[in-house]
């Protein structure tokens, strides 16, 4: 069984990329780095990756994360058993990772997903409860036994053979693209496996305070992104809409107001 570790920069060193960092400490004969490059600027990833030997391609530009996902697919030649794990530039693999991960899949292989514990300062934001029209995160990974759950890319590891009638949807530019897969796996009744030893960092946006301006160019990125998974999920458009209200005024609430 084969690795490999997909990770998307933007407009960011890879020598600086905690991911980038984790991958190079952690990386063994059965793991291979891909660096898909949404950065709108020449930040010498290009070379940083021939050094170490990993496989590059640049998007020229920011094409958005569903294109860089499915560019990797396409670069990608996994056997249906190998296993392809995505990241962020801001994923912090632990040192165990991989080697749990090479646990994790030969004690269940039936499961097509498998999921770290990811967390956001002291708070379990993935694995989460999944809900029609809300995800809710929960306190330990024991709430979400026997429940429908969802997940987010960070860390996520996934079966080849899921990728042979699969690809993610480009309409979604950044935000739900990984609930969206989700959806499609529980749809397909494709079993997912909690990692529960396996605890990631992540540097979560809600979690920050940031500058008004910046918050709002985010929100409509992500208020688009959400629109398009809600419809696809059947929701009610007025619920929808309502619940970006609500963020709207939540982000009102906790930004910074530097620079408005």
């Amino acid at each position: 069984m084969e690795i490999y570790a997909a990770a998307v920069v933007y407009n960011k060193a890879c020598r600086n990329s905690l991911t980038c960092k984790s991958l190079f400490g952690a990386v063994a004969d059965h793991v291979h780095p891909l660096i898909i490059d949404n950065s709108t600027a020449d930040f010498g990833n290009r070379d940083y990756c021939a050094e170490k030997g990993w496989l590059y391609c640049s998007m020229n530009g920011n094409a958005g994360l569903s294109r860089a996902y499915n560019r990797a697919l396409e670069l990608l030649h996994p056997a249906a058993a190998d296993l392809i794990v995505w990241a962020d530039d801001d994923t912090e693999f632990p040192g165990n990772y991989f080697g749990d991960l090479i646990r994790w899949s030969e004690a269940r292989p039936d499961a097509a997903v498998f999921l770290p514990v990811v967390m956001s300062r002291e708070r379990m934001i993935s694995p989460a409860l999944y809900g029609k029209y809300r995800i809710r995160t929960a306190g330990s990974t024991d709430e979400l036994a026997g429940r429908e759950i969802t997940a987010i890319n960070s860390g996520m590891a996934v079966r080849a053979s899921v990728y042979q009638n699969y690809r993610y949807n480009e309409e979604i530019f950044l935000d739900y693209l990984d609930h969206d897969f989700m959806r499609y796996c529980r749809s397909k009744k494709l079993p997912a496996a909690i990692m529960t030893q396996v605890l990631l960092q992540q540097s979560f946006f809600a979690d920050s305070r940031p500058e008004r301006i910046a918050a709002l160019k985010r929100r409509k990125i992500f208020s688009r992104d959400f629109r398009l998974y809600s419809k696809a999920c059947g929701c009610f458009r007025p619920i929808t809409e309502l619940q970006l209200l609500k963020g709207r005024i939540r982000l009102e609430l906790t930004c910074s107001r530097k620079g408005k």
